[in-house]
């Protein structure tokens, strides 16, 4: 049976993936009058890799990158709109839609983000349970915490560790472009500071944060599709260690990572610090 390869939305001979969200004339509209820094021959372009690798890393920080899946989202959905129902949708339309569902998620964060710090017991109920501490203990413990504010530049990471062996603590801070919310936040702090641990050859670690999904995500990834590719690079790093563990713990025991988390996302330009003294505005 011969299929028509074609875009049924703008003639093109044939119809591919990153025709469709990238080159297809109304893909071109919306992401030319969305938030999006557009530049010919840089974006949109002929290869699907090059627009994501675009789109993830590099437009300046200072742009509002939130709603770009949302984006990919709606474009596709218009595109079956077409085909299956002869639809017609107007791109300003259609970007609107998508801004306004990326704001709805990203304010859905914000409040789960917030009932999970704010509350232990909830996290009991979802069969999470905070862990208490032996002063005795083996090997490494790493606190790890992330800071994101919506109207932000960046987002901050923070991590404080002590050894058993009576080696000064050491502690690390930096700030990232910001992630598309608190949790992923959270998520790119649990990596940074397992790729710390693993370079200074630290090889029993345990690793302590104060938000709960972050735990019951590495617990059960498959739950989690959408941080995928994360969970992917967090197996990969986990395995470099000869012990590790990840758990909860309050926010009140979680006070230095949070601190340096929450300096170093309002620094005004890119900082990347670990060391084992702590610097003046750190704290």
């Amino acid at each position: 049976m011969d299929c028509d390869s074609g875009c049924a939305r703008c003639g093109a001979s044939e119809e591919t993936i990153n025709h469709t969200l990238f080159q297809c004339h109304p893909a071109r509209q919306m992401w030319a009058l969305s938030q999006i820094p557009t530049a010919l021959g840089n974006f949109p372009t002929e290869s699907i890799f090059a627009n994501l690798d675009h789109l993830f890393w590099r437009i300046p920080s200072d742009y509002d990158l939130s709603a770009f899946p949302w984006i990919i989202w709606y474009i596709w959905k218009a595109r079956n709109d077409k085909i299956f129902e002869n639809l017609d949708k107007d791109p300003l339309e259609v970007l609107r839609l998508a801004e306004k569902e990326a704001q709805f998620w990203q304010a859905a964060q914000s409040e789960l983000q917030e009932e999970n710090h704010g509350s232990v017991v909830s996290t009991t109920r979802s069969r999470v349970r905070e862990v208490s501490f032996d002063s005795n203990y083996s090997g490494y413990r790493c606190f790890v915490d992330g800071s994101w504010k919506r109207s932000d530049k960046f987002s901050g990471t923070g991590w404080f560790c002590t050894s058993s062996n009576g080696e000064p603590p050491t502690m690390g801070a930096a700030n990232l472009r910001r992630s598309l919310s608190s949790l992923h936040t959270e998520v790119e702090a649990l990596l940074w500071a397992m790729k710390c641990m693993i370079g200074a050859d630290n090889q029993e670690v345990a690793f302590y944060t104060d938000c709960s999904d972050l735990v019951k995500m590495v617990s059960s990834p498959t739950e989690w599709p959408a941080f995928s590719v994360y969970l992917e690079e967090f197996q990969s790093d986990k395995d470099e260690f000869s012990s590790f563990s990840l758990s909860l713990i309050s926010r009140s025991a979680n006070v230095k990572a949070d601190n340096l988390a929450r300096k170093v996302r309002t620094e005004p330009s890119h900082i990347t610090y670990v060391n084992n003294i702590p610097q003046e505005w750190l704290f």
